[in-house]
């Protein structure tokens, strides 16, 4: 069995949790510095205890952006497979800081790019990579985020936790999947937010 250390227990961490668990994996240790009121898994006094634990054998990341690139390295380090929420990075210099660890540590790193699996998304792929239609010219792509009254007050909404704001945070899916439908390099990108 897969034993699972969750770091970033709030919203998504506890998603990833139980669905995990649900697919057989047991989560044997969470850590997060605002945990809900009740948790049903044992809870590690910080994110190092669960790097650390010699008996966790992959670590699922979901914290704020800012901590993604320490967390990752050093859960390859100690020999996990990991998880991690996107954006894979902050900026693209601690983008070739991961890879150089992930190559170093010849473990799996995955991120959370769930868009892909949409049955529409499926779909699309399925038509564009078996040629039926032609080729792939052209992409367009729209995306929107609900924000509330409170976003301007969560760590998404600050640069320095979060880095490129709304575009790196949502806008990323757009730029997967543009990449894994289209399948190859593209010649000219162009960009509008409002």
């Amino acid at each position: 069995m897969i034993r699972i250390g969750v770091i970033g227990f709030g919203k998504m961490g506890q998603l990833r949790a139980k669905t995990l668990e649900e697919v057989g994996c047991e989560i044997a240790s969470v850590f997060d510095v605002t945990l809900p009121e009740e948790v049903e898994y044992s809870v590690a006094p910080n994110a190092e205890a669960i790097i650390g634990d010699e008996t966790i054998n992959a670590v699922v990341i979901c914290t704020p952006n800012f901590l993604i690139k320490d967390m990752v390295i050093k859960s390859l380090e100690a020999g996990k497979d990991v998880f991690c929420e996107k954006p894979p990075a902050m900026n693209s210099a601690d983008m070739a800081d991961i890879a150089a660890a992930h190559k170093a540590a010849n473990k799996v790193l995955m991120y959370g790019f769930n868009h892909r699996r949409h049955a529409a998304v499926i779909k699309m792929k399925e038509l564009a990579d078996s040629g039926e239609m032609g080729k792939v010219l052209w992409m367009r792509g729209r995306y929107g985020k609900s924000v509330d009254g409170e976003y301007l007050q969560g760590w998404r909404a600050n640069k320095e936790l979060a880095g490129g704001g709304i575009l790196l945070d949502q806008g990323i899916h757009m730029l997967d999947l543009f990449l894994h439908i289209g399948g190859q390099p593209f010649d000219e990108v162009q960009a509008m937010v409002s």
